[in-house]
């Protein structure tokens, strides 16, 4: 019984997830965005330098996904890409100043978002976050692959 109860709330938490990520937000910027590339926007902002190929694995999406991403956010001027002069071959991706408003409103989205969980988080002693922590780590590695 309390087994099925707690593969109910993960799958209710699953799908509100999903349902949230299929509507796109507005960021302080023209333009609305997909949680895919509001997530970009964000690994790019916290990741400077980072390549598709190391974009992919930060993101866990292929570095097809990455592309096409990337273009989306390149045509809407968020995103640009560039070569190191050393490193002919890669392409690595910056923010805009219209990207980087938009990194900044959604770490705010966040902020706001997760404030209730961290309140609650910090209330919790070190071993109700490491049987939480073993949890969720048994959580993602059970899940099926994309």
């Amino acid at each position: 019984m309390k087994q099925n109860e707690i593969l109910e709330k993960i799958i209710c938490f699953s799908n509100k997830v999903s349902q949230n990520n299929k509507r796109p937000n507005n960021y302080g910027t023209e333009h609305t965005l997909y949680s895919a590339e509001i997530h970009m926007i964000e690994a790019i902002g916290n990741h400077k330098n980072a390549n598709a190929s190391e974009l992919s694995t930060i993101m866990g999406i292929t570095n097809g996904a990455i592309n096409q991403v990337a273009n989306k956010l390149i045509k809407k001027g968020l995103v640009e890409q560039y070569r190191m002069k050393d490193n002919k071959k890669d392409v690595f991706y910056q923010l805009t100043p219209q990207g980087e408003i938009a990194n900044v409103e959604h770490s705010n989205y966040h902020k706001e978002q997760y404030h209730h969980m961290e309140e609650y988080i910090d209330e919790l002693v070190p071993e109700e976050i490491n049987i939480i922590n073993k949890f969720l780590d048994e959580l993602i590695n059970s899940w099926p692959p994309n």
